[in-house]
């Protein structure tokens, strides 16, 4: 018997223990007024076809009374293939229905219902749905109490949370073992998740000591990068290989490339930001050795070069010079050899001196030539012993009195004692005894030589060989320590030269770490000017000034001097100069300029942080350029401080007070 909706009233069955419960009879259609009932039928009909719940109706032994047309679709089966029949018949054999109905029966018998509870099913088609299933009892109007069960399908409800289940476990998965580090942070800069590979590479032994860190602060090297990121998410919502440097909980600063976006909420707020870093330290200084490889390589390379070329000119100094005059020596031999005879004593007495002449140039030339080669290749011995240049100049100019005297040249040195420097005794010999042998070539009878002291400068010595000769015509003056250039030409009284010797003294006073200059003027004279390093005293506290203006050497020396009065301030006017007296004094400080001619600054540091002999130098760099990223990039390269010019004696006091490790001790 189909029972219509409008006879019942369906009101669920609420339970009051886990075994018992109590039926709600309802009130039949008499109890209301005509009007209300007609109302309350008309209701309750459309719920029961209307619903998009499914809904069945059944007795005691489990016969379906009624169902719904949302019943129907659901199980696939019309109402006529329902009603009379054991609810039983919408499921599949597997589903065992002889101990559904059983277990129907025994929950009838004891009115037990859920109110609200999830099943899946197999239906008759084999087709597996899940429903939300909620029970009650009602009653009739004849007294019959009948089970109301409602059904939902929520099968792609639960396909899609299993997906988001599923999908959010291979996150939780894929973020907690991804070996790259994986983070997630608040806009206020806090760490609000982050792997076991983040925690790794900063050193950190758990998520809570992370939680507790200034993002901007402990964890980015320099808090400007993390403004810079965040200000790009907000605007593009991603980063992509952003190159950050990040530190680690003992301090260790390592470069890192950050991916990361922005998490918004459902009206478009940024709420926080996730993402990866990935660690390119290693790549990093593999780039960095790459790259002074390649400058090493070039370098080396425009070194060959220039050896190549020095080569062929040596080839074709030897070729010409060695060659022509064994055209002299061989012809008056074969004179004297066919035609002895027929000569006089004279006339063998001069061929001879010819021979003997020229035999003694070419051996000038070929020690000339070998001393040239010696010093470039390195093969010479070079024994470096402390020495006073007063003693080497008076052997010089003793040794070239009588020599001196026959020309009617004035000869003297006023070199005073004590001008100490390292170096090789013979060689420096060997340079002011060429020096002021040919200043006497060129040196008219009457005139003078003075070899003196020409400055005392704080960190090197400034000889000069000045003399009253003929002069050097301007355009020759860049020939003579030239080898390729082989610049020679006679005395006042025909002495000849090799075209050599200058070359020679300029490598000498190279391989002392010096230099030599030529001023001249044709009728006047030429003044030679040597430099040589000083020795520093043992005990003094070594500081390096580099800047290529003179002015600022001097200015920064009277504020250290001022401070430190028993310093030794060694000066520098490039960058090249000063990675030089970086390596042999190893100075306590640098105090360096930003704009230099061959390299700036930065490029200083870089390369002085890179020399483990210098690495450990603080680098206090003076710029113009008074900007926070300047100044940020300049310590990231490794530089201690950087200074805005002008500066004050106080500023680079309280600096250098700083300066802890060094045990530098101001007196200010």
């Amino acid at each position: 018997m189909e029972i219509a909706a409008s006879n019942i009233n369906i009101i669920p069955f609420i339970p009051t223990t886990a075994n018992a419960a109590r039926s709600v009879v309802l009130s039949n259609k008499n109890n209301f007024p005509n009007s209300g009932l007609r109302n309350a039928s008309k209701i309750y009909s459309s719920i029961w076809e209307n619903s998009n719940e499914g809904m069945r109706l059944t007795d005691s032994k489990g016969i379906i009374v009624a169902v719904n047309p949302a019943y129907c679709w659901l199980v696939g089966k019309t109402s006529e293939e329902l009603v009379g029949h054991l609810f039983t018949s919408i499921y599949a054999d597997t589903e065992n229905p002889e101990k559904m109905a059983h277990t129907y029966e025994s929950r009838f018998k004891e009115r037990q219902a859920e109110p609200q509870y999830e099943r899946r099913m197999i239906l008759w088609t084999n087709h597996t749905i899940n429903v939300e299933i909620n029970d009650s009892y009602v009653e009739t109007d004849d007294g019959r109490v009948l089970m109301l069960a409602r059904f939902r399908d929520i099968t792609i409800e639960k396909l899609t949370h299993n997906a988001l289940t599923e999908s959010e476990s291979k996150y939780r998965g894929l973020f907690a073992n991804s070996v790259m580090p994986m983070f997630q942070s608040s806009v206020e800069g806090k760490l609000l998740n982050a792997n076991r590979a983040m925690l790794t590479l900063l050193g950190y032994n758990n998520f809570y000591e992370l939680a507790n860190l200034e993002i901007a602060r402990d964890i980015y090297s320099n808090s400007d990068e993390r403004q810079a990121v965040t200000e790009t998410l907000h605007k593009k919502g991603y980063v992509v290989n952003a190159e950050l440097t990040v530190k680690r909980k003992n301090g260790m600063i390592l470069t890192v490339l950050e991916n990361s976006r922005t998490l918004v909420d459902d009206n478009g707020k940024v709420i926080g930001y996730e993402g990866v870093l990935e660690d390119i330290t290693a790549r990093k200084a593999m780039e960095k050795k790459l790259q002074e490889y390649v400058w090493a390589l070039e370098k080396s390379k425009n070194a060959l070069a220039e050896l190549n070329s020095q080569k062929d000119k040596l080839f074709s100094i030897i070729s010409h010079d060695l060659r022509s005059p064994f055209s002299s020596i061989l012809g008056f031999c074969d004179i004297l050899l066919k035609e002895n005879d027929q000569l006089t004593t004279k006339d063998r007495l001069q061929f001879v001196a010819y021979i003997q002449e020229a035999a003694q140039d070419q051996l000038a030339l070929v020690n000339k030539l070998l001393d040239w080669s010696r010093l470039e290749s390195g093969h010479i011995r070079f024994e470096q012993t402390e020495i006073d240049l007063q003693d080497i100049v008076k052997k010089s100019v003793n040794s070239l009195l009588g020599l001196a005297h026959q020309k009617q040249v004035h000869l003297k040195t006023n070199v005073p004692e004590n001008i100490a420097i390292r170096g090789d005794i013979h060689l420096l010999g060997q340079v002011f005894g060429n020096l002021i042998g040919n200043s006497l070539k060129f040196t008219q009878a009457g005139g003078a030589i003075t070899v003196e002291l020409i400055e005392d400068k704080i960190d090197r010595w400034v000889i000069g060989v000045r003399d009253t000769g003929i002069g050097i015509p301007e355009e020759d003056v860049h020939k003579l320590f030239k080898i390729e250039e082989k610049y020679t030409r006679k005395g006042l009284h025909g002495e000849k030269g090799t075209g050599l010797g200058l070359p020679v003294v300029h490598e000498i006073i190279l391989k002392h770490k010096g230099t030599i200059e030529v001023q001249s003027h044709l009728g006047v004279g030429t003044l030679i000017l040597i430099t040589l390093p000083k020795i520093p005293p043992e005990t003094s506290e070594n500081i390096l000034v580099v800047d290529d203006e003179q002015g600022m050497r001097i200015l920064h020396t009277r504020y250290i001097k001022r401070m430190l009065p028993d310093a030794y301030v060694l000066h520098a006017s490039d960058g090249a100069e000063a990675l030089q007296l970086a390596q042999e004094y190893n100075p306590k400080v640098i105090i360096s300029d930003y704009d230099m001619p061959d390299f700036n600054g930065k490029e200083l540091v870089r390369r002085l942080k890179s020399d483990p002999k210098t690495a450990n130098i603080p680098v206090i760099i003076v710029t113009g350029q008074d900007s926070d990223a300047n100044r940020d990039e300049l310590k990231q390269y490794g530089a201690t401080e950087v200074l805005t010019k002008p500066i004050t004696p106080e500023q680079l006091a309280e600096i250098l007070n700083n300066i802890k490790a060094n045990n530098i001790t101001i007196a200010v």
